[in-house]
């Protein structure tokens, strides 16, 4: 009987995938970190709060706990103000660590994507500093980030 589980067990194990979140900032695409709680929420409303710099978005109410909001599209002065909408915000980390990011399209599920040994580099100072693995998927570069680091880097800013 042991034998029957253990040879579920490997076919099991071969069938698991990793998944992981990405999002776009810019032409940046970046992965959250393994292992991280992340959330979409659709078109939430933004208190704006007065003296903060604009890319500080403000903050939403989720599930009763208040949110910082950010605009990463406008820090990096990315977006073309008329055509770019931004309605998604995707919460990233438990509380009392979340931080929402605005985005113009939902997060993607990567899945299974591939370590690459490449250094870290053409990225925004801001994001250099929170970027510590480069990931490959369908040919294309994921920036894993330090999604703490990051924000904690933009709040001593203002």
């Amino acid at each position: 009987m042991d034998s029957q589980l253990t040879s579920i067990d490997q076919e099991s194990l071969s069938d698991i995938r990793q998944i992981r979140h990405g999002f776009e900032i810019g032409s940046y695409s970046l992965l959250i970190s393994e292992q991280t709680r992340a959330e979409v929420a659709k078109s939430p409303s933004v208190c704006a709060i007065p003296s903060t710099p604009d890319w500080f978005s403000g903050f939403i109410n989720h599930r009763g706990e208040t949110v910082p909001v950010y605009d990463l599209n406008k820090y990096l002065q990315v977006l073309e103000e008329a055509e770019d909408t931004q309605e998604w915000v995707l919460l990233i980390d438990d509380h009392p660590n979340t931080v929402g990011v605005l985005l113009k399209q939902p997060p993607q599920s990567i899945t299974d994507p591939e370590l690459l040994d490449e250094a870290i580099t053409g990225l925004p100072e801001i994001f250099e500093k929170s970027v510590f693995q480069v990931y490959g998927h369908k040919n294309h570069q994921w920036f894993e980030i330090d999604h703490r680091r990051l924000f904690l880097a933009l709040k001593k800013q203002f």
